[in-house]
C-alpha cells in the first residue's frame, strides 16, 4: 500500500511552533470536514520531550486530497511569503517505523476539572486565612503520561480550545483511520503514520 505526504517546515526562528500547528491543524480540519474524509493524519517528525518540533507532515494514502489539502490558502501564502518551507507531494519510504499519534480528551478532561477543584480548594483557604487569592498551579501529567498541547479556535463558535496529543512509538500495524483533525483516539480512530523523522 503506497502512502504519501507533504512537509511543512516553520521558518522562523523562535517561532511558536503549538501556534502554528495548531493553525495547520485547523486548515486540515475544515479541509477533511467540508470533503467528510478520514484518511489524511497528522506528523510530527521531529516530536521529543521537549516539544513538538518546527515540522508538521500530513500523511495520507490518496495523493489527490494531499494534493488539494497543500494548495489550501494559507499554506500557498506562508509559503509566498517565507514563512513555510512546504515540500512536493513524496512517496512514504517502505522502511518507517509506524507511531500513532493520539488525541487524548481524558487529558482535556484530568487537567480541567482538576484545576478547578484544586483553585476552588486554595481560594477557600485563603480566604479562611484572610490573605489575597494568588493561585498558583501546576499540573503532573505522570499518570497520564507525556503530552504536548496545541491551541485551536473553533471556526464554528469562536471558542478557543486546546488539543492534547500523545505518541504512541511503533505501533503494530498501518492503518489510515483519523478524527477531523488528523489524528488517533483512545478508541474509535486508530491511524498511524510513519516517523519520518529519519527523512529530515
Amino acid at each position: 500500500m503506497k502512502r504519501y505526504y507533504f512537509n511543512i517546515t516553520y521558518l522562523p526562528k523562535n517561532c511558536d511552533v503549538n501556534l502554528l500547528a495548531g493553525r495547520c491543524i485547523g486548515i486540515l480540519h475544515g479541509f477533511m470536514s467540508s470533503r467528510e474524509i478520514s484518511n489524511i493524519g497528522v506528523c510530527f517528525p521531529e516530536w521529543n520531550e521537549q516539544t513538538i518540533g518546527n515540522q508538521i507532515a500530513f500523511v495520507s494514502t490518496d495523493k489527490k486530497q494531499l494534493t488539494n489539502l497543500s494548495q489550501q490558502s494559507y499554506f500557498e501564502m506562508m509559503a509566498h511569503d517565507k514563512l513555510f518551507g512546504l515540500s512536493t507531494i513524496l512517496e512514504v519510504p517502505t522502511e518507517q517505523n509506524e507511531v500513532m499519534f493520539i488525541r487524548n480528551q481524558s487529558v482535556a478532561k484530568a487537567f480541567v476539572g482538576e484545576k478547578r477543584r484544586r483553585l476552588k480548594r486554595a481560594k477557600k483557604r485563603a480566604e479562611a486565612r484572610g490573605e489575597v487569592y494568588n493561585p498558583e498551579y501546576q499540573f503532573e501529567a505522570k499518570a497520564i503520561g507525556h503530552f504536548h498541547s496545541i491551541p485551536l479556535s473553533s471556526k464554528d463558535n469562536g471558542e478557543n480550545f486546546i488539543l492534547h496529543i500523545q505518541k504512541i512509538e511503533n505501533a503494530e500495524s498501518i492503518k489510515n483511520q483519523f478524527n477531523n483533525y488528523g489524528f488517533a483516539t483512545n478508541q474509535t480512530f486508530q491511524g498511524t503514520v510513519p516517523s519520518l523523522n529519519p527523512l529530515f
